[in-house]
């Protein structure tokens, strides 16, 4: 056996996590399944056709810590700005003229209305349309026409300062923006969101992610639940049935299970990049100064809620998602590569490698669907994980119903 640190799930301790080795030398984590027919499932079926439970998802989930909320390019230069959702709350992404991305609550500070529902590109300001109070792009409030009722060169109230649109905490790491919008210190909100991804920044340290330039952006909209999203996100049992082209059973066995912390888990090919069917006729540029004993590794975690990532020496894949409702779910999948690997003389190598992940994804869509299909059968309060595979999508759903007991629950 080997063991992992004590790690915390909310208000609880989270047992330390231990693997057992497999026959080909594979590590297996123990965690909350000790039976290969328990015939009960974690999450209740209702949970995934909910709508009333997916609204206490947004509140208990994606309003209650770090989620992702979208990409750095999506606003890439000063100016941009992209007005996007988190748990149901409109937001706006700005990139201001100092170079900082930002988000705010999409709420004009006079009346509430939102200031954009469409990307746009602004110069100094962006402005209200109802009474064109304007707001610099750091949020500041900048402009109130006739604000004190009379025809003045210059009006406004005694404290701008009061009244700038109301920041989110959020940071952008590895290309991806996050927010927090249940943290109300925004100032203090680049120490906790270092402390969340701390484990992830350390296991890919090696990795320059500010040399990484978007290969290709696609949109997927899928009929399932997010919970479903994940979990086939982190099922490896279905490799060599649904995506055989990937490579040989051989190598879809040659998986070990990671726990890096509870909001961090999935696992690792280790020799994934060489093991499983090349994607591309050479690799790309490698994303900076990969050790050689990492040069085989392919990396699959999901940042929990919203984030599943994908790893390999030379490419980064990104599907953030949005849950919409109970039964539909938005995946912004996105591909990055190093920058020297972005130039003209790697674009059918490029090309070739979107194409592939992409058809990938595309695959998972019927299997989803009829993931969603059978969640209205009460048959599925009967399900068995299994242990020998499914011991990783047990602690997702076990962290899920942990934040759906809530607090007062957690601490009885």
């Amino acid at each position: 056996m080997t063991r992992g640190d004590t790690t915390r799930i909310g208000r609880q301790t989270m047992h330390e996590v231990d693997f057992r080795i497999t026959s080909t030398g594979n590590r297996v984590a123990t965690g909350p399944l000790t039976s290969d027919s328990s015939q009960r499932a974690l999450i209740p079926a209702r949970a995934y056709t909910s709508a009333a439970a997916h609204e206490l998802e947004r509140e208990r989930i994606f309003a209650a810590g770090w989620v992702w909320a979208g990409y750095a390019h999506w606003v890439g230069e000063p100016g941009r700005v992209k007005p996007i959702v988190v748990a149901g709350q409109p937001l706006l992404m700005i990139h201001g003229e100092d170079g900082e991305i930002r988000v705010f609550h999409n709420s004009c500070r006079h009346r509430g209305m939102a200031l954009t529902e469409e990307p746009i590109t602004v110069k100094r300001r962006i402005q209200c349309s109802y009474h064109c109070w304007s707001y610099d792009l750091d949020g500041s409030l900048a402009v109130t026409p006739y604000f004190q009722r009379e025809r003045q060169a210059r009006s406004g109230p005694a404290d701008k300062r009061a009244l700038g649109l109301l920041a989110v905490a959020s940071r952008v790491w590895a290309g991806m923006v996050f927010v927090d919008l249940g943290e109300r210190d925004v100032d203090t909100a680049a120490a906790s969101f270092d402390r969340f991804i701390a484990p992830l920044a350390q296991r890919w340290s090696h990795i320059d992610f500010g040399r990484i330039k978007l290969a290709e952006e696609r949109v997927f909209d899928v009929a399932a639940n997010w919970k479903l999203v994940v979990e086939n996100f982190l099922d490896f049992y279905h490799l060599p049935f649904i995506h055989p082209q990937v490579g040989s059973v051989t190598s879809s066995l040659d998986v070990d299970d990671e726990v890096l912390s509870p909001e961090i888990i999935g696992g690792c090919y280790p020799r994934g990049a060489t093991g499983k069917a090349a994607k591309t006729s050479e690799a790309l540029p490698f994303l900076g100064e990969v050790p050689q004993e990492k040069t085989e590794n392919q990396d699959i975690f999901c940042v929990f809620p919203n984030a599943l990532l994908f790893l390999e020496a030379d490419w980064f894949q990104v599907i953030g998602f949005e849950a919409l409702s109970a039964d539909r779910t938005v995946e912004h999948m996105a591909i990055f590569v190093d920058q020297d690997g972005a130039s003209e003389d790697h674009s059918v190598n490029r090309k070739r490698l979107a194409e592939v992940l992409f058809g990938v994804n595309e695959q998972d869509l019927p299997i989803l669907g009829k993931l969603q299909a059978g969640r209205h059968s009460p048959a599925s309060d009967r399900t068995s994980l299994v242990p020998h595979w499914d011991q990783v999508t047990a602690m997702f759903q076990q962290l899920v119903a942990d934040r759906m007991a809530g607090p007062a629950d957690q601490e009885k």
